[in-house]
C-alpha cells in the first residue's frame, strides 16, 4: 500500500501546492487476499501529521489459516522528522527504536551488467490494452462517508517474444469516493506540502516532465515492455481518470492474470520456480517475496484455481480528523531504548 500513497502524493506534488501546515489524522484499513491466497493479512493504520512531522502506528495481522498460526500479528510505529532529518522505527512490543538519517538523494552509476541489461531488445510485447472509468450510479454511506461508486477496468494482453506464451491481466477496481469536504481539502493540502518538503529534503530537484519519464521507465522496467509504447497507454489512462470526481473512500481492487498458452507457461514454471517468500521481516518481507516473483514472471503465472483473481485488496477510510495532536506523538516515549548502536 505504500507504492500507492506514494503515487497520488506524487501528483499532487506536481500540483504545485504550497504548504499548509495544520494538524490532522486519518484512519485507514486494509485488507488483502495476498497472492493467490498467500500471506493474506488485515491492517490498520493511523496517519498523523503536525508540519514537517508524521508519525504513522501501524498494526497488522494474518488471517489466512496457515500464516495466522505462525504469526500473532505485528505493530510498528514509524515517526518521520523532516525538521530533525531523522526517521524513528519503533517497536511497542519491545520498547525499543532505530534511527536512520534522512539523507541526500544520490543515484548511483548502473553495474555493467545493469546497462547491458537496458540495452537488450524487449522480452514482452504487449498486443491489447485498454482503460476505462464508469460511473455506476451506485451510492452507499461508508464510515460516515456518503459515496458514489466508479468502476474502472485495466486490461492488459501482453505475448512473451522468446516462447510465445500470452497472458491476458485484468484489474478492476471499485472505487467509491466523496464530495471533497473542509477537513479532506486540509488533509490532501497537508499531505501534499509534507511530501514537497521530504522531497526537498533528499533534494528531489527533478522537473515534473522528468519525473513522468522517470515514472514511465520504471514502470516499463516492471512489465518488460519499451517505455514509448507505456507512454501512449499513460495518456488514455490520464484521459479516464479525468472522469473521476471526489475523494475514494472504498478501493478494492481484484487483479486476475488468465494464461492464454498453458503448454509455454508450464515449462517457465519449470525452469523458474517460485521463490521462497521472507518471513523475517513480517508483512512486508513476505508481500515483498512473492510480488518479487510475480515479477520475474510477468509471463506464465499460475492461474488461480476456480478462476478467480490471485490478487485481492480492500482499502477504507475510516475517518479524518483535524483536531490539534499532542506534540509528544512524535517524539521518542519514555522507557524506549535505542537499537543498532
Amino acid at each position: 500500500m505504500r507504492k500507492i500513497t506514494g503515487l497520488f502524493s506524487l501528483l499532487i506534488l506536481l500540483a504545485g501546492v504550497g504548504p499548509a501546515w495544520a494538524d490532522v489524522t486519518v484512519e485507514r484499513f486494509t485488507k488483502s487476499g495476498g497472492i493467490s491466497g498467500m500471506g493474506a493479512f488485515e491492517g490498520t493504520t493511523q496517519e498523523r501529521l503536525q508540519g514537517l512531522k508524521k508519525s504513522e502506528e501501524t498494526a497488522t495481522r494474518f488471517t489466512s489459516a496457515i500464516m495466522s498460526r505462525l504469526s500473532s500479528g505485528s505493530q510498528q510505529i514509524v515517526v518521520t522528522r523532516i525538521d530533525r532529518g531523522v526517521v524513528w522505527s519503533l517497536d511497542p512490543k519491545k520498547k525499543t527504536y532505530t534511527e536512520t538519517p534522512i539523507e541526500t538523494f544520490r543515484p548511483t552509476a548502473a553495474p555493467e551488467k545493469e546497462q547491458a541489461a537496458k540495452k537488450e531488445k524487449p522480452k514482452v510485447r504487449v498486443t491489447r490494452t485498454e482503460f476505462t472509468v464508469k460511473k455506476t450510479g451506485a451510492s452507499e454511506t461508508i464510515n460516515g462517508f456518503a459515496c458514489q461508486e466508479y468502476l474502472m477496468t485495466w486490461l492488459i494482453e501482453m505475448e512473451d517474444l522468446e516462447t510465445k506464451a500470452k497472458m491476458k491481466n485484468t484489474m478492476v477496481t471499485n472505487l467509491w469516493t466523496t464530495p471533497e469536504t473542509a477537513a479532506i481539502k486540509k488533509l490532501q493540502a497537508e499531505e501534499a506540502a509534507f511530501t514537497k518538503a521530504y522531497l526537498k529534503k533528499i533534494g528531489m530537484t527533478a522537473t515534473p516532465s522528468e519525473l513522468k519519464v522517470f515514472g514511465l521507465e520504471a514502470f516499463a522496467a516492471l512489465r518488460g515492455v519499451p517505455a514509448k509504447d507505456m507512454e501512449k497507454e499513460f495518456a488514455r489512462f490520464k484521459t479516464e481518470m479525468a472522469k473521476l470526481r471526489g475523494y475514494p473512500i472504498r478501493t478494492v481492487i481484484n487483479w486476475e492474470a488468465q494464461e492464454q498458452d498453458s503448454q509455454a507457461a508450464a515449462e517457465a514454471q519449470k525452469t523458474e520456480p517460485m521463490e521462497v517468500p521472507n518471513l523475517t521481516d513480517g508483512v512486508g518481507g513476505l508481500i515483498g517475496g512473492i510480488m518479487g516473483s510475480v515479477a520475474k514472471k510477468a509471463i506464465g503465472e499460475p492461474k488461480t484455481v476456480g478462476g478467480g483473481p490471485f490478487f485481492t485488496s480492500v482499502t477504507e477510510i475510516k475517518g479524518i480528523n483535524t483536531d490539534p495532536i499532542a506534540s509528544t506523538v512524535f517524539d521518542i516515549p519514555a522507557g524506549y531504548s535505542k537499537q543498532g548502536q
